[in-house]
Order: structure tokens, then C-alpha cells, then sequence
């Protein structure tokens, strides 16, 4: 084991190779902290409108809003936590462009299906 240690002596420590000044370490929790808000303000605007707004949104449109909300949050998150709000715009579009349309394949499947499914269910009961 003490073959190991002696032969990797001369690599840099991670710790010298990090960027550990105080000015790095503020500027990462401002950010951390501005993430925390957003998503708390989000959470709680989706609570309120649960509880609040229920009966006069209607059931579709608090579903489409709150389907809407949770598709936002991913998105912060994965930009965010997952870095990809620091990577060139090419790099963010080929990674984000696939899934914004197979979200949007998803509600055009959810809505046309629904829709046939209503007019075969009336044929079927005006029969």
C-alpha cells in the first residue's frame, strides 16, 4: 500500500487544484441560494393555486399549470445543478432540443388520443 502512496507522490492534490477563495465561495452560495428561492417561490405559487384556485381553474387547466410548473422546475434544475446553464448555447440545444419535443410529442399524443377516445365513447353510447 505504501507503493502506491510513493509512486502518486507527485500528483497535485485536488485541493490544490480547486479554486477555494472566499470570492469563488460567495459568488457559488449566492447562486445556490438564488436556485433555493426560485424553486420555493414556485413551489409555494403551485400550493397556492392547489389550494386556493382548485374549483375555478377547473381541472384541465390546474393539471396544464401544474404540468407546466413541474416542466419549468426540471428545466431550472438541469441547468443549474446539472451545469448546463454554463455550457456553449450548441451544447445546450442539442441536449435540450430532444426532450422540449418529445415533451411536446407527449401533449400532442395526450390531447389528440384524449379527444378520439371522446368521440369513439359517443358513438358508441348514441348507438
Amino acid at each position: 500500500m505504501s507503493d502506491f502512496f510513493e509512486e502518486y507522490k507527485g500528483y497535485p492534490n485536488y485541493e490544490k487544484m480547486a479554486i477555494h477563495d472566499e470570492a469563488h465561495g460567495k459568488t457559488t452560495r449566492k447562486k445556490l441560494w438564488m436556485v433555493f428561492w426560485i424553486m420555493l417561490i414556485v413551489t409555494l405559487f403551485e400550493l397556492f393555486i392547489g389550494f386556493k384556485y382548485s374549483e375555478t381553474l377547473g381541472e384541465t387547466n390546474k393539471e396544464y399549470l401544474f404540468i407546466f410548473l413541474t416542466i419549468a422546475k426540471a428545466f431550472f434544475i438541469v441547468f443549474v445543478f446539472m451545469h448546463l446553464g454554463d455550457e456553449k448555447n450548441a451544447l445546450k440545444y442539442v441536449i435540450i432540443a430532444p426532450y422540449t419535443l418529445f415533451i411536446f410529442y407527449l401533449a400532442f399524443m395526450a390531447i389528440t388520443e384524449g379527444v378520439y377516445s371522446w368521440h369513439i365513447k359517443d358513438l358508441l353510447l348514441h348507438q
